[in-house]
């Protein structure tokens, strides 16, 4: 089902003209009349500059959520569901750390029979997800997306990137490398990244993330401000942090019921996920923990 954005263009809304289109089409079988090509010109029109105005948005909402560890805890996952289906959510991105034990069938299949079949599931996979060949070939089985992908919605572009291949762990190097440039040359107004390590990571982090790699983890960010790339969320740390650098929201969510790295609420040791609302201006996000208050709140924008 498709869901509309209003987005203003001069006096008119992108909804309005949307709403419009469709009562025009209707009359105009009504009447049988030549008018209903001059309605397949506009549509041709609008169907080229829908997407970059974000007007028709396939997903206005989506949640994010990291580090579940199904087969160690699975009470965390099973209430952000339910918060989610509350709020009507049908997307969400996992930034990894889906199952607990690497190459787990078993919990594969705990996780789809939790998650059910009918929302639409991204994954940025984790290093309990992923750590050889082995377990890369049992999370191809299950999972439908590539370790890393791309996916759109109106003008937003979603990068799922795996920073656990084998071979290049903790590093986005040679194809996957190649492939994220030729996905940022494609025109979008928003880019959100998603990847298990963080780039810059906590003191919990340390050495641990991207940063065991200081030159290609630099690279990565630097390739992230040429093309206008609005936020990356990571997970990997068991906590919540945001920073920005260089004009980029970094957040690190890694609350989803893996062991919390912070005992201090305060400084992000509390388990959480958080939901995107878009609106004229861009995204807002709202941090939730697990009793459904609202702990943080931040936002991209055009």
């Amino acid at each position: 089902m498709l869901t509309l954005n209003s987005f203003n263009v001069g006096t008119y809304s992108f909804t309005y003209i949307c709403e419009w289109l469709i009562s025009y089409v209707i009359l105009a079988i009504n009447m049988k009349t030549r008018h209903f090509f001059g309605f397949l010109r506009i549509l041709s029109i609008l169907v080229f500059a829908l997407p970059f105005a974000g007007a028709c948005d396939e997903y206005p909402s989506f949640a994010i959520i990291g580090d579940l560890r199904l087969g160690f805890n699975e009470s965390i996952y099973t209430k952000f569901l339910s918060q989610i289906d509350s709020e009507g959510i049908n997307l969400f991105i996992i930034v990894g750390d889906v199952i607990n034990e690497p190459g787990n069938e078993d919990e594969w299949k705990r996780f789809f029979d939790l998650t059910g079949n009918q929302k639409k599931v991204h994954i940025a996979p984790g290093n309990h997800d992923v750590n050889n060949y082995k377990s890369l070939k049992i999370y191809k089985k299950y999972i439908e997306n590539p370790p890393y992908h791309s996916f759109s919605s109106g003008d937003t572009q979603f990068v799922v990137l795996s920073s656990e291949m084998p071979d290049s762990e903790a590093k986005i190097i040679g194809k996957q490398l190649s492939w994220l440039k030729g996905e940022l040359e494609k025109p979008f107004l928003f880019r959100i990244v998603f990847i298990h390590r963080p780039l810059f990571s906590t003191v919990f982090g340390k050495n641990y993330s991207l940063d065991r790699f200081i030159k290609e983890r630099d690279m990565l960010h630097e390739l992230f401000v040429k093309y206008g790339v609005s936020a990356v969320f990571s997970g990997h740390e068991h906590l919540y942090g945001r920073i920005e650098k260089d004009g980029i929201t970094y957040i690190i969510t890694g609350g989803g019921g893996a062991p919390l790295h912070r005992f201090n609420e305060e400084s992000g040791g509390f388990f959480h996920y958080i939901v995107a609302k878009r609106n004229e201006n861009g995204y807002v996000f709202s941090v939730f923990d697990i009793y459904g208050n609202k702990r943080d709140t931040f936002s991209i924008k055009k």
